[in-house]
């Protein structure tokens, strides 16, 4: 009889766990807060990005880029967070199997006027196991696996603010290096129209006034040179931070800024694209983790149910441990309802339930933070094909306006500081020009990485999924 009734115990208790009903809400993704399109026409549903290599065509930049995917420090650290997460979610996903552990112990007692006995005993036991019949430890599993692969977001979402970082930085280079040669050419010029002065006084077709004014120009040139050669040292320093070696790398030769490969983008894109950003997939997994949070703590608030049991084997005597008659076992339910625990367990629910509604804004915040650099790339796409245009124009201009003030200064018809001040525009239009070429292409790369950066989950170094 007693033995029926255990057994009915036992399984109305596995049957409870075996139907186990989480209390967490049903998690419904929230509406993106922006308009249906970004940019300036109506794009497709997806945008199918080229992989990274395909699209950076530059072969400099992409190898940089592959130096700073497998050295840069922030990178291995987000590597290391990954690893972190997981292994917090096996220790949650532990937490829903029962342990089974093996015990073996030798008794020693007495007392006085009494002789000190022994027993010797071997076994099995089940320490306190839940029965997860609220599904609790379930919830709490699920919460953890959700930061787990938000962490691997975050880690995507590094590469992708590390390749950003490297274009910027190289772009940075690339810029203070063409000033550098620039400033040298113009030097070179301004040296020359010195001399060439010098000459013209030596023949009393100028005076002392022109030649200060042209050893003006150098001593302007020379100081200009000189500011553009620490730019360049600070510009490459910061780039080699990034890529993680500050080291003689072997790389491919650079591609002048002017002689830029074209970068195809689209015109626009559906809002929807960038729910697959890793920084918003990321905030999703949060507010994913976070709604699983709040049944585990709605769970709290009634009975659990554990489950504690051994079997083994006790004798007073070690060699007749194994024989037969020596078997034991133990076997004890325990259910525990909460009845005043101070208002903790209302608290945890309210506090579960905070830090959903802010995982809720985060992630609202996250899409409208991608929306913005998309549409704002987008724009001003087009506003700076039309300046580097009209750049091209003017430094034309100004190129042909110098030549001219040039050949009227050369038959005495003008004076030497026009010619001085047609010198200054034409350098002045081309440092202009290449950095209205640096943001364009800056532009273009960062919608490339607004876009989710094509860079696929599998894309460097990452740990398997467990």
């Amino acid at each position: 009889m007693k033995n029926s009734r255990l057994t009915g115990l036992l399984g109305l208790i596995l049957g409870l766990a075996l139907q186990a009903c989480s209390l967490a809400p049903d998690y419904a993704r929230p509406e993106a807060p922006v308009p249906g399109h970004a940019g300036l026409a109506d794009g497709p549903a997806s945008v199918p990005l080229p992989a990274w290599r395909e699209f950076l065509t530059e072969p400099r930049l992409r190898a940089l880029i592959a130096v700073a995917l497998e050295k840069n420090r922030d990178l291995r650290l987000a590597g290391l967070r990954i690893l972190e997460a997981r292994a917090e979610f096996g220790m949650a996903r532990s937490e829903r199997l029962p342990m089974l552990e093996a015990e073996g112990m030798e008794t020693v007692s007495g007392g006085a006027g009494r002789d000190t006995g022994r027993s010797f005993d071997v076994g099995l036991a089940l320490p306190a196991f839940e029965l997860d019949y609220l599904d609790r430890l379930g919830d709490l599993s699920s919460a953890a696996l959700e930061r787990f692969l938000g962490t691997i977001e975050a880690g995507r979402y590094t590469r992708l603010a590390l390749a950003s970082s490297v274009t910027g930085a190289y772009l940075d280079s690339r810029l203070a290096q063409e000033r550098v040669r620039l400033t040298e050419r113009s030097l070179s010029s301004f040296r020359s129209s010195m001399a060439f002065v010098e000459e013209r006084i030596l023949s009393g077709q100028a005076d002392l006034l022109e030649l200060e004014q042209a050893r003006g120009m150098v001593a302007f040139a020379e100081a200009s040179l000189a500011a553009a050669r620490a730019e360049a040292v600070m510009a490459d320093n910061e780039l080699a931070f990034l890529v993680g070696d500050f080291g003689a790398l072997e790389l491919p030769p650079a591609t002048a800024l002017l002689r830029w490969p074209p970068m195809s983008l689209p015109e626009g894109v559906r809002s929807e694209t960038l729910l697959g950003r890793p920084d918003v997939m990321e905030a999703e997994h949060a507010l994913r983790a976070a709604n699983a949070d709040i049944g585990a703590a709605r769970a709290a608030f009634f009975p659990s149910m554990s489950l504690t049991g051994a079997l083994g084997l006790m004798s007073m005597e070690l060699r007749s441990l194994f024989a037969g008659g020596n078997e034991l076992w133990s076997f004890g339910p325990q259910i525990r309802l909460p009845i005043f625990y101070g208002g903790r367990n209302r608290a945890n629910l309210d506090l579960a339930e905070a830090r959903k509604d802010m995982a809720i804004v985060e992630y609202e915040k996250a899409i409208q933070g991608a929306f913005r650099e998309v549409a704002q790339g987008l724009g001003l796409r087009t506003a700076l094909a039309g300046r580097l245009k009209a750049q091209a124009n003017y430094l034309a201009t100004q190129r042909r306006v110098l030549e001219l003030a040039t050949n009227r200064y050369q038959n005495g018809v003008i004076s030497y500081l026009e010619v001085l001040e047609a010198q200054r525009n034409v350098l002045e239009a081309e440092q202009e020009l290449l950095e209205i070429k640096r943001e364009a292409i800056s532009n273009d790369i960062a919608i490339y990485f607004a876009l989710g950066g094509g860079f696929p989950e599998d894309d460097g170094p990452r740990p398997a999924t467990p």
